[in-house]
């Protein structure tokens, strides 16, 4: 038996996911302009966003229910297929039209992998080392998503977007790579798990209250990706220096989550997801009152703490509370939220953006997280009184 520390698998499984989130990121900031220039008006550009999210939704449950049947790795695998194929598939849109079922795969892609594996790195470590691997796991995401805007954005800027989409496809390649070599293990079944069915899970306050924390924050993260850059631009900053705001943001959100995925071994997850939203919301509210490249990019660096803190503390969450054989399956309860967040959030905040601007988007998603964190703490607090429905 290993030692709890550091092993082969999660460190492979942190590599593959670095480079997986990577790709994801490296397209963020030039997407929003990429679509205005074949056509799509800020309407389109948040419908973009639901579209993907409501492919999310739909297959979420199905998905999360053949991870537990089938392994976490073999659900990953397609996904990250669709990561190499999705960048490449951008450079043949001719209007804005063709953008749409390129982003319905995106979303299928995300569903695939980022959940899966998380679980995955919750399964391959050490029980004395879990929590800490878990950090590593979100730490590594942080970083990939932290080099991408800057790759891409800078790639955008001195080549041309066609180069950005290369380099996203290529990361998606060396991912899937390292995955291919991750040693996957079985996890047997507990006898109160194998009692718990998709309703009980469903009604679970617990899985709730996290539900809807991360149905705001899906508005937030929606905001911030298809709204931050337009509004970067409308206050003068190119390309080069919105993905600096984004890496910027990046690198605090990495900064966190390793020493986050620790805390949660002492401190309350939900006290934390709840903390991490409000502070979110705060930073989100004062960028869209902000101007100049310094001001913003430490803003968005705030921001990114926030971001990672809620990141972290709730994927700790769900996974500590789901029964063992139905992680996969309350993970993807805990997803349907921020899907229906990515669904209703994008749409509705292209039509503010159209009246209001790009600011006024960004104001509306941190109003929105504000009353998201009353709701969920009156769910939790009434969980408190409660039987434990997934127990």
């Amino acid at each position: 038996m290993e030692r709890p520390g550091l092993s082969r698998d999660v460190a492979l499984l942190s590599l593959a996911i670095f480079f997986t989130d990577a790709s994801h990121s490296t397209v963020i900031p030039i997407f929003p302009g990429y679509a205005r220039g074949v056509g799509a008006s800020l309407s389109m550009l948040g419908s973009y966003g639901s579209v993907a999210a409501i492919a999310m939704l739909i297959l979420s449950l199905p998905l999360g229910r053949l991870s537990d049947r089938y392994g976490r790795r073999r659900m990953m695998v397609p996904g990250l297929i669709l990561f190499i194929v999705v960048p490449l598939s951008y450079m043949a849109a001719r209007n804005p039209y063709h953008l749409y079922p390129i982003r319905v795969a995106l979303g299928i892609g995300i569903g695939l992998i980022f959940g899966n594996g998380f679980l995955l790195m919750s399964e391959v470590a050490e029980p004395g080392f879990r929590n800490v691997a878990q950090g590593i796991y979100m730490t590594s995401m942080g970083l990939g998503f932290t080099l991408g805007p800057l790759v891409g954005g800078f790639a955008a800027k001195f080549v041309g977007p066609s180069l950005s989409f290369k380099l996203s496809s290529g990361f998606a390649v060396l991912g899937l790579f390292l995955l291919l070599m991750v040693r996957e293990k079985k996890v047997e079944a507990s006898s109160a798990g194998a009692r718990t069915g998709l309703s009980v899970l469903v009604r679970d306050p617990k899985i709730l209250a996290s539900g809807v924390a991360n149905f705001v924050n899906s508005v937030m993260f929606n905001a911030v990706t298809l709204f931050f850059p337009v509004y970067g631009l409308d206050i003068g900053l190119d390309e080069a220096e919105v993905g600096i705001g984004l890496t910027s943001r990046g690198l605090a959100s990495t900064a966190v989550r390793l020493p986050v995925g620790s805390l949660t071994r002492r401190v309350k997850a939900l006290n934390m997801m709840s903390a991490g939203l409000l502070l979110s919301a705060a930073t989100i509210f004062t960028v869209s009152n902000s101007m100049g490249l310094v001001l913003v990019s430490v803003l968005m660096g705030v921001q990114g703490v926030a971001y990672g803190i809620y990141l972290t503390s709730g994927n700790v969450y769900v996974s500590e509370e789901a029964p063992i054989d139905r992680r996969a399956t309350a993970m993807a309860v805990y997803s349907m939220f921020g899907n229906i967040g990515g669904i209703l959030g994008p749409a509705v905040l292209g039509v503010i953006a159209e009246r209001m601007g790009a600011n006024g988007a960004l104001q509306f998603s941190a109003a929105a997280a504000v009353i998201g964190v009353a709701l969920a703490m009156m769910l939790a607090r009434r969980d408190a009184g409660s039987p434990d429905l997934a127990s």
